[in-house]
């Protein structure tokens, strides 16, 4: 039996070992395609420069690299320094400033990375106009950095004269932010998996967009009549008919037609300076790129509105019914049979008050006790409603009051002075009220700080917690609930709770002041 053993047990240490190597593999060969496709992205850029290694119209490896590291993580940054060392030219730099250019585009494409993910967390950069915004000042920032260590090194390399630097720096910096501008979306929109928003075309509708695109970009910029902003019409058409993936691709078809063109043909930007020439291809591609790009997050933003709003509805009807029927069957087997039961003594006591007064006596002492019962359960029912402190005082104080029970200690770090309208009081109330009992039950947490502010016609609700964090709307915690109360009123909520940090409950409410807040 022992001898039967040792074959079964090296097979399994073979199969350990092929499975402990399997992901080294991976990682290699990711890496080793990332520096080829950042090499061949560079070999198109180069075939787009007008003169040198200084005047490329964009420069698409900076896109590729960004979109690499922020979709599959930082830990491939190896790909790009081999990328880079692979497409320098060697013979038209020294080598110093070869290796100075290499260094500024890895920084400027690590940082570009890095920024991206701190700037937009959760969700997809398209999705809304503000993630859009803040994915574009991680992209200027970052290839800033690649422009001003790349003019440093050619600068000291006796590549350019020093008055040259400006328009060199001008000249790289928007060539790497129109480089990334057309390529990090692209890779963002189609091959992050998910929901296509904004996708509401048909298949044969977006072959035809994209024959729009080329052939308008077409006509622009090969006839002799300067048409360059013909294009944006059907730009727009993309963008309001298939969102970001639409947007993305028909600014990248428009953006390689115009390079071409530009370089090998001719067309509206031809000038005798290629400073011009560049500068103003550079900011038609960005110009065009930032308007589809703008209107495909609103058209996402908005679809994503819509159908949250929808779900809301249902799911507050839901509710409505839920605590109907709950309301219903507590009034039915509590408060309704303990009122049944007093009619009933009441109607024995009378009956017997004559024959028997101190039989009455018991039972009207009986009808008391169902009396205190019924007003006790009664009581309990209401506690669910809104508490009389905050119609009759305002919300400052309500708070203030749960505050004051509440076994884990509670900070109030602001509250409004003045009276809103009830709608936003009792939203703000159910807000706060929820998160409270969240981070008591279920975060575990010692401290809890509340600030609520009244800020331009908005009731701005704030409550952190020190807890464990974690967690989730859809884990049942009411936090969908709280979401659905506040965007029913035209507010806005979010959630903030990574593992083992806390948890912050923001919610911002329309209100209109009415009154000073009574005393606390």
């Amino acid at each position: 039996m022992s001898a039967g053993l040792v074959p079964d047990a090296a097979a399994d240490d073979t199969a350990a070992h092929a499975r402990s190597l399997r992901p080294h593999a991976l990682y290699v060969a990711a890496v080793v395609g990332l520096a080829l496709l950042y090499y061949g992205s560079a070999k198109i850029g180069y075939a787009l420069d007008f003169a040198g290694p200084v005047a490329a119209i964009v420069w698409l490896p900076v896109g590729v690299g960004i979109s690499f590291l922020y979709l599959a993580g930082l830990s491939f940054w190896p790909g790009i320094v081999l990328g880079d060392l692979l497409a320098n030219d060697y013979s038209a730099l020294p080598l110093g400033s070869a290796f100075g250019q290499t260094f500024g585009n890895v920084l400027e494409v690590i940082a570009a990375s890095v920024l991206l993910r701190r700037l937009v967390r959760g969700g997809s950069p398209l999705d809304n106009v503000g993630a859009l915004g803040r994915m574009l000042i991680a992209l200027a920032a970052g290839t800033t950095v690649s422009a001003t260590v790349g003019s440093i090194a050619l600068r000291l390399g006796g590549v350019i004269a020093g008055g040259d630097v400006p328009h060199i720096w001008r000249t790289w910096w928007l060539g790497d932010f129109s480089g990334a501008l057309i390529v990090v979306p692209l890779a963002i929109a189609w091959f992050r998996p998910g929901r296509h928003w904004g996708w509401r075309g048909t298949r044969l509708e977006g072959v035809l967009v994209v024959a729009a695109v080329a052939g308008l970009t077409e006509l622009a910029f090969r006839g002799a009549t300067p048409l360059t902003y013909l294009v944006f019409p059907a730009l727009i058409w993309a963008a309001l008919r298939f969102g970001p993936r639409g947007a993305t691709l028909s600014v990248a078809v428009a953006a390689g037609l115009t390079m071409w063109d530009t370089t090998h043909v001719g067309g509206p930007f031809m000038f005798e300076s290629i400073t011009t020439t560049v500068l103003a291809t550079q900011l038609y591609l960005a110009v065009a790129a930032v308007s589809a790009l703008s209107l495909a997050a609103v058209v996402t933003e908005r679809e994503r509105i819509a159908q949250r709003l929808a779900a809301s509805r249902v799911r507050l009807v839901e509710a409505g019914d839920v605590q109907r029927r709950r309301l219903e069957h507590d009034l039915h087997d509590g408060a309704q049979q303990r009122l049944t039961a007093l009619a009933v003594r009441l109607d024995r006591a009378s009956d017997d008050a004559n024959a028997d007064p101190s039989d009455a006596s018991r039972l009207l002492r009986e009808a008391t006790v169902e009396v205190a019962l019924a007003i006790e359960e009664l009581r309990q029912l209401a506690r669910g409603l809104l508490p009389a402190v905050l119609s009759q005082l305002g919300l400052a104080s309500a708070v203030t009051e749960v505050a004051r029970r509440s076994v884990v200690p509670i900070t109030l770090a602001a509250l409004p002075s003045a009276r809103v309208d009830p709608t936003a009081e009792s939203t703000a109330y159910f807000v706060f009220a929820e998160a409270i009992a969240n981070a008591q039950k279920h975060a575990y947490a010692e401290s809890i700080t509340v600030r609520i502010v009244i800020v331009g016609g908005e009731l701005r609700v704030d409550v952190r917690d020190d807890g464990i964090g974690g967690a989730d709307e859809s884990a049942g915690l009411g936090l969908q609930g709280l979401r659905d109360r506040v965007e029913a009123v035209g507010g806005r909520f979010s959630v903030e709770s990574a593992p083992r940090r806390g948890t912050r409950v923001n919610a911002v409410i329309p209100s209109g002041s009415l009154a000073p807040a009574a005393g606390r």
